[in-house]
């Protein structure tokens, strides 16, 4: 418990100092960074890690996704960026056939496109807005609908839990946990709301009736992404996905419920304003 906590307390300080600093090009290489480890704990997973070409060519391209799909100069070339990583995959799969085969290539493919993708998404929310303060207050409402969901439903559901939600994928979670971590993301996105608006932004007022539904379905999002994080573990036979973060497990395992409720909040965002001027 003590080295989950030291390791809790180091993340925050680091994601702190990030927010603070507030610099889009250290935003992408972050975010390239976190890609790569868990593009990597995805691949070996899955038992792909021997294909080491194959490997390292998803890897890398997941480090040089979020600054290909973030920076305006790309704007031309990111459909072909695409498929050129699709290609340049086919390729490697067709020039080592005897050893590679589809589902594998497919595997590590997958996972070196949609976890920058997913996570990109975060930069391109946080420059949605002319506004510094509300570009970040929207990437800490982001990540607190993931990571609150979590930690509301672990307390629920080691306190109050009764019925199984997912038995046969994750034993551990309980129907009582998912709706106390629901009722957690809609008590903590308030708060977070009222504080913005009284402490630090008072010219805009922040769309409660987006923002806090918003919060609470991309909480339930997250959970399909814990969800499945625990079928990959479980069919491959592993505990965590790495030991990157002592006491936490790797990035995946810290992240898996982000990769989901990130996207759907992409989305959302596109057509619906969380702001009211």
């Amino acid at each position: 418990m003590v080295t989950r906590i030291i390791s809790a307390v180091v993340g925050i300080i680091v994601g702190v100092s990030i927010l603070i600093i507030d610099n889009s090009y250290l935003y992408m290489a972050v975010i390239a960074f976190i890609s790569a480890v868990g593009t990597r704990e995805l691949i070996n997973a899955v038992k792909c890690g021997k294909h080491k070409l194959m490997s390292w060519y998803c890897i890398i391209s997941s480090a040089v996704l979020p600054f290909v799909i973030c920076m305006d100069f790309f704007a031309p070339y990111r459909l072909t960026a695409l498929f050129v990583y699709a290609l340049g995959l086919l390729i490697i799969m067709l020039s080592r056939h005897k050893n590679i085969k589809f589902l594998e290539a497919a595997a590590c493919g997958g996972a070196g496109l949609f976890i920058p993708l997913s996570l990109s998404s975060i930069i391109v929310i946080r420059y949605f807005y002319e506004s510094q303060s509300i570009g970040v207050f929207m990437i800490v409402f982001m990540l607190f609908s993931a990571w609150f969901g979590d930690a509301g439903a672990y307390f629920a559901g080691t306190f109050l839990g009764k019925h199984k939600l997912c038995p046969e994928i994750s034993p551990k979670k309980t129907v009582e946990g998912l709706i106390g971590g629901l009722v957690t993301v809609g008590v903590v996105v308030t708060i977070q709301c009222l504080a913005f608006n009284f402490l630090i932004q008072d010219k805009v007022t922040m769309n409660y009736f987006i923002l806090i539904p918003v919060a609470i379905v991309g909480s339930a999002a997250g959970v399909l992404g814990d969800l499945t994080a625990s079928v990959i573990k479980r069919q491959y036979e592993i505990k965590d996905f790495g030991n990157l973060m002592p006491g936490h497990g790797g990035v995946l395992d810290r992240f898996d419920s982000v990769l989901f409720t990130i996207p759907f909040m992409f989305i959302v965002f596109s057509y619906l304003s969380p702001i009211m001027q």
